[in-house]
Order: structure tokens, then C-alpha cells, then sequence
């Protein structure tokens, strides 16, 4: 009867160790999967930049576009539309700076002017579009913006 307890003891103390082991292997892989995860995001989001300065440079110059270039133009913009829907359905969207405020955990402001008709913090210009994971409700890149400071020089 010791004996058996003995042996139960120690396959107990196995099972302990082998649990252990697969849980630290699991969060390892998680850690790593949501790196890489992280890391292409990241990168969708410069290709999302790419295309934001294309439809700058079109709107300026969209009057005198052929049937052609119009043509590649909506093509553009339906790739955009494309990875945007992509994006919403790993539940990463845009991060909504509707309102016109900075605010420090959703933008980094990159540069500021002076403004007195109009309050600090107020968003002038966006530079480029900041994301968020709606799911984790995490910030995944804050957006760049130019905002007001009537308290000291411009930075722009």
C-alpha cells in the first residue's frame, strides 16, 4: 500500500511539472503569436499611410484626370476600402478623433501652432490615422497630429 502511494505521489508530482511545463509553452507562444500580430498590423497600417498620401496627392489633382486614371483611382480606393474591412474584422478600426481633441493616450502630437481663435489641444491637421484593437481595447499605433498651443511657440 506505501508503495502505491508512493508511485501515485509521484506521478502526481509529474503531471504537476507536466502542466506547469504546457502552460509556460502556452503563454510563450501566445506572447509570440501576439508579437507578430502586432508587427503586421503595424505594417498594414504604413501600406494604410501609403494609400491616404495617394488620395491627397489625387484629390489635388483629380480635375484633370483622364477616364484611365480615374479608373486606376477607384481601384485604389477600393484596395483601401479592401484592407480597412480586413482590419474590421480582427476588430482593428480607425480611432475615432471626431471630437478635434488630442488626447495623450490616442495621439502624439508632432507638432503645434498658434491659434487663439480656437481652444489648446484642438486637432488642426492629422498626419497620420491612429488604430486601435476594439476588442482588447488597446491602442495599437496613436495618431500623429498638429494641434493648438496658445501657450508657447509653434513647432511645425
Amino acid at each position: 500500500m506505501r508503495k502505491e502511494k508512493e508511485f501515485l505521489k509521484k506521478k502526481m508530482i509529474e503531471f504537476q511539472l507536466n502542466i506547469a511545463e504546457m502552460n509556460r509553452s502556452l503563454h510563450e507562444q501566445k506572447y509570440t503569436f501576439e508579437t507578430k500580430e502586432k508587427k503586421l498590423f503595424i505594417e498594414l497600417f504604413e501600406i494604410l499611410d501609403a494609400f491616404d498620401n495617394l488620395e491627397k496627392t489625387i484629390r489635388a489633382k483629380e480635375e484633370i484626370l483622364d477616364k484611365t486614371a480615374m479608373r486606376m483611382v477607384k481601384s485604389f480606393r477600393t484596395i483601401n476600402r479592401k484592407l480597412l474591412r480586413l482590419l474590421k474584422a480582427n476588430h482593428i478600426t480607425p480611432i475615432d478623433l471626431s471630437d478635434n481633441t488630442a488626447r495623450m493616450d490616442l495621439c502624439k502630437i508632432i507638432g503645434t501652432e498658434v491659434n487663439h481663435e480656437l481652444e489648446n489641444e484642438h486637432i488642426l491637421q492629422i498626419e497620420k490615422a491612429g488604430y486601435m484593437d476594439t476588442h482588447q481595447n488597446v491602442v495599437l499605433r496613436k495618431a500623429e497630429v498638429i494641434t493648438v498651443s496658445n501657450n508657447s511657440t509653434p513647432t511645425v
